[in-house]
């Protein structure tokens, strides 16, 4: 299967469609998905979709749509989802000028925790302007910053994973920086002698290319932030490469004293 690198923000736009979000809760039964996938496919072109299930024997499916007919309304579309047998409750809603919002869900959750979106030049831009107020001050706050969200990160991961799984997947668990956005992050399978090397291709701090920053000092310090946490002592990082001073990706150096 092609890797996909990246995922559309829930928004989409496309000139002169009729454009509906669905949102259906049904019943979290073998056939369940299907049925209401093939019932969906009668009246739109599914854009995009993705389904969760609330523990409780039902499940969510949010489907972004494309009207197969101009005469298409909301209460006809809710109306033809809700017959389907394994739909218990629909919610649909429509776009405006060819433009479609996710209205319905309110953020991003994982493991009871919320997050939080952020355009990455736009974070990236925040760090130049630290550093443009603060000079070398500004690079040693986003360094500390980082480190502290780093230790943060790690404690909440070792609450909800425990620490045995969290020091056995550390490799794996770092794709989910990937999954996030930060960058392609990938570590060695071993560590070495010199230390343990974290490498990280399109990293979030690089965006834009910005003349402001020489390295990424808050990306140093959240792995920093980590190492202490789930090691049990002091760790150092360091940037070894990074896309900033021309190099083809960013790599981090870990040693563990």
């Amino acid at each position: 299967m092609k890797e996909m690198h990246k995922r559309e923000f829930p928004l989409h736009y496309a000139r002169g469609k009729k454009l509906f979000h669905i949102v259906v809760h049904m019943s979290d039964e073998p056939g369940s998905m299907t049925s209401v996938m093939d019932g969906l496919g009668k009246a739109v072109n599914l854009i995009g979709t993705s389904s969760y299930t609330l523990g409780d024997g039902t499940a969510m499916l949010s489907s972004f749509a494309e009207s197969l007919s101009p005469e298409e309304t909301v209460g006809g579309l809710k109306k033809s989802v809700t017959g389907l047998k394994a739909v218990l409750d629909a919610d649909v809603r429509a776009g405006e000028g060819g433009l479609l919002v996710d209205t319905f869900h309110t953020g991003i959750s994982v493991g009871g925790d919320d997050y939080l979106l952020l355009r990455r030049e736009g974070l990236a831009g925040v760090f130049d302007h630290i550093v443009k107020i603060f000079g070398t001050g500004g690079e040693v706050l986003l360094y500390e910053e980082g480190k502290a969200l780093g230790r943060d990160n790690a404690q909440k991961s070792m609450e909800l994973l425990g620490e045995e799984r969290v020091m056995a997947s550390a490799r794996y668990l770092g794709r989910a920086l990937t999954a996030q956005g930060w960058g392609k992050v990938d570590s060695d399978a071993e560590p070495k002698p010199e230390g343990v090397d974290v490498a990280v291709e399109d990293c979030f701090e690089c965006s834009g290319g910005t003349k402001v920053r020489k390295g990424c000092d808050f990306m140093r310090g959240f792995l920093e932030g980590g190492v202490q946490v789930t090691r049990g002592v002091e760790g150092r990082v360091e940037e070894t490469s990074c896309i900033l001073r021309g190099d083809a990706k960013c790599v981090f150096r870990i040693r563990v004293s």
